[in-house]
């Protein structure tokens, strides 16, 4: 059988996160709340600029001046050799491909030439619908977004409208000899790679908001940039968090007037496909399998796991639907006879319980309870554990009835509100499988597959974002559980799983606006594939205001106002508290490792109010799209100092101006809407 000699980029999918400064750190390469051999430190923490894996300290997370340091995704290439179809993990050993590299079969590297288009499509697309999340496209279509932009057709792919709501510069190539460095303006002419040469297409039709705009913290005249390290690595940087308003009859900025859907405003969220061609020293070239970048919110947690991430979603989706692992799940079953390795498939779901307590406000019964969960290991028999029968955990298999009687909220996990149309979150069927399996004692010590290298990136690139609650979410929306954006003929193709499926765009023909279409939408039967665009276009406009709304909720917020559980309806629970922490305990108030009061992680001036399902908020959503950035950041004591205690994750560089409230303690959860009287709020 012959040897398919490819290129893959990897991760699959990366993350670069906004931030205000022109400094950047590098997108972590580990996985979030999980060890690390030979390190007290653990996953999940971005990596310093211009090294290899040394992870940042506490003092680089804002620049001198105080701005929040932008996150780069950077993206490396691997060359395989394959030897027939392909499985997972791929059983061939990758090589990494930097300048200068002389592969097996003797070819040397030249040169790599990176292109990445980047667009927002969010002003042009439809509503999100939270109640209903992907359902929404189920039978029929939701309202379009800005629909007073009605164009000649008043739909969706309206050139009028694509041309006055997407936000595309266009893509750009750069050369890793060159080492050259590209912003995603209007300035900077498009270029891509073709033929082993970039190419400049000076005609290229980009499009911004125009006309009269309000903006609230800078203009938005940019998607980010991108560049090469040293070695030749692609580094992808994201915008800076700028937004725009229109400007009403009145002369006045539109106002923010929700969370999810403002009319008449941008913002600079971003995706689109990253590509690679390597040039090697005979004039020869060959093109890697691409990935995907999706420029994003900060992390202000980066090392607290969920409890369903990213990656548990999509891993979920290509073992249930792509045929991903054959001997765990097959023909629509899974595997009785697969047993699950304890650190790698049953623990981190034990290890997020934990480190949630860092960014919540749980009393000291709670904590006791998280801790034992964390505790267990694989020597322990499951019977004589905390977690003997799985009684506190939610099944995601019950269904109708059943689950409202049984999935309830205390003292079931996650303690958190669920998905849209329900009322609390669920693991994943995959994770709950690997949890039935060990609660059976049906599984094996240690780590269990062994992934390589590009596959560890792609796992834990995807492992330290929000899953589970698509609301619609923070980096990615429920879109990701749609096998159909993703490459189906992996095994065969050399591309292997988990890599979006780009649609071949034709630049040589880019001189007439609109060049993108509103692109492709779930449950639409329309497999091309993806355009730049179509993942950050089912996200909240602006972000900002989703952020900052989801903190404190009662269950049936997903539930149109109905409590579809028999617990306590007025009982609030948090969103996406190892995302978007609500309750934080403050470094520089910590004394001989004694912990303080637990303060808001969003307070200080606008922020108090007596109604607790507001607390830990912005009160004017306006003030979210202005004061986004000054949140402190969530780590690990061991990068604080040396005087904190390194089973500590502790909030650091937070710019709140505290003396307006200068006490205002978070409560001890649980609490309701409706207190005792005499109670304070």
């Amino acid at each position: 059988m012959s040897v398919n000699k490819v290129f893959r980029i990897h991760p699959t999918i990366n993350f670069a996160r906004i931030g205000t400064s022109k400094e950047y750190y590098l997108s972590p390469e580990t996985s979030a709340g999980l060890p690390i051999d030979g390190s007290a430190t653990t996953g999940g923490l971005p990596i310093k600029p211009g090294t290899e894996n040394t992870v940042i300290d506490a003092t680089d997370l804002r620049d001198e001046d105080g701005y929040l340091k932008r996150q780069a995704a950077r993206f490396r290439l691997y060359y395989y050799e394959l030897d027939g179809p392909d499985a997972y993990p791929c059983p061939a050993k990758p090589t990494e491909v930097i300048k200068g590299t002389v592969l097996a079969d003797g070819r040397k590297v030249k040169d790599i030439i990176w292109t990445v288009h980047l667009a927002n499509k969010k002003a042009a697309s439809y509503n999100v619908v939270p109640l209903v999340g992907v359902d929404a496209y189920k039978d029929g279509l939701p309202q379009l977004r800005n629909p007073q932009v009605y164009g000649t057709t008043g739909t969706v792919n309206d050139p009028i409208r694509l041309k006055n709501l997407v936000i595309d510069p266009g893509p750009r190539a750069v050369s890793a000899v060159a080492n050259n460095k590209l912003k995603f303006n209007a300035k900077t002419p498009a270029s891509y790679s073709s033929n082993g040469q970039i190419e400049e297409i000076t005609t290229y039709p980009a499009t911004f908001p125009s006309g009269e705009l309000h903006y609230p913290s800078g203009k938005l005249d940019s998607l980010g940039e991108i560049l090469t390290d040293k070695e030749g690595r692609l580094l992808v940087l994201a915008a800076h968090g700028n937004t725009a308003a229109g400007i009403d009859e009145y002369g006045d900025p539109v106002p923010c007037t929700g969370d999810l859907n403002n009319a008449s405003w941008y913002d600079d969220a971003a995706d689109g496909p990253v590509s690679a061609t390597i040039v090697f020293e005979d004039g020869t070239f060959q093109e890697a399998f691409n990935a995907w970048v999706v420029c994003c919110d900060p992390s202000y947690a980066p090392q607290i796991r969920n409890v369903v991430s990213i990656w548990d979603d999509v891993y979920d989706a290509w073992v249930r639907g792509l045929n991903l692992q054959p001997q765990l799940f097959a023909e629509g079953n899974f595997n009785p006879a697969f047993l699950p390795a304890f650190e790698s498939m049953v623990r981190p779901v034990f290890r997020a319980a934990l480190l949630q307590r860092w960014t919540v406000n749980l009393p000291r019964m709670a904590i006791k309870a998280h801790e034992a969960v964390d505790a267990i290991t694989a020597a322990d028999n499951p019977d004589k554990t905390i977690m003997a029968g799985l009684n506190f955990i939610r099944n995601p298999n019950l269904t109708g009835t059943a689950q409202s009687e049984v999935n309830t909220g205390v003292p079931l996990m996650p303690l958190s509100v669920g998905d849209a149309g329900t009322s609390f979150l669920t693991v994943t069927k995959t994770q709950y499988f690997f949890l039935e399996q060990w609660s059976k004692h049906n599984f094996t010590d240690g780590e269990g597959q062994q992934l390589g290298k590009g596959e560890y990136l792609d796992m834990a690139s995807l492992s330290n974002c929000l899953g589970g609650r698509y609301v619609p979410g923070i980096e990615m929306s429920y879109v990701i559980r749609s096998t159909d954006i993703y490459q189906q003929d992996w095994q065969t193709s050399g591309a292997g799983p988990f890599r979006l499926k780009a649609i071949p765009l034709n630049y040589a023909k880019a001189n007439q606006a609109p060049f993108l279409t509103a692109g492709w939408f779930p449950l639409q039967e329309d497999l091309n594939g993806l355009e730049p665009g179509d993942m950050t276009k089912f996200m909240a406009i602006p972000w900002q205001t989703d952020y900052n709304s989801c903190s404190i909720h009662q269950p049936s917020i997903n539930t149109n106002g109905v409590n579809k559980t028999n617990g306590n309806g007025t009982t609030l629970y948090w969103s996406w508290p190892a995302q978007r922490p609500d309750a934080v305990f403050v470094a520089e108030q910590v004394i001989s490792n004694v912990l303080p009061k637990q303060q808001w992680a969003i307070r200080g001036k606008g922020t108090y109010s007596l109604d607790p399902k507001s607390a830990s908020t912005f009160q004017k959503a306006n003030q979210s799209v202005k004061d986004w950035d000054k949140l402190g950041v969530i780590v690990q004591g061991t990068i604080i100092g040396p005087d904190y205690d390194p089973d500590y994750y502790l909030e650091v560089q937070n710019q709140f101006d505290e003396t307006v409230i200068p006490d205002n303690p978070a409560l001890e959860w649980p609490f309701n809407t409706t207190p005792p009287a005499n109670t304070p709020i």
